[in-house]
């Protein structure tokens, strides 16, 4: 699965700041469900999100696939 934003702000869930999200569903008034990598879904500004540039969604994926297999050096 694919997170292509990011959480950018510090006034609400600051522990969240600068992690990995996508967005599930869009609404009026410019809300947003968003759900983060480890399962955990907020409600909430889209204003709070950022979209991620491809680097950092690169190396993402790189250290995702190092955790699954830290033998392999290869990860599909």
């Amino acid at each position: 699965m694919e997170y292509p934003y990011y959480w950018r702000v510090k006034t609400r869930l600051p522990e969240r700041k600068g992690q990995p999200c996508r967005v599930l569903v869009r609404s009026k008034m410019n809300s947003c469900l968003v759900e983060f990598e480890d399962g955990y879904r907020v409600v909430t500004s889209r204003n709070y999100l950022r979209k991620r540039s491809s680097v950092q969604m690169i190396r993402s994926n790189m250290r995702r696939c190092d955790d699954r297999n830290r033998s392999s050096t290869y990860c599909a």
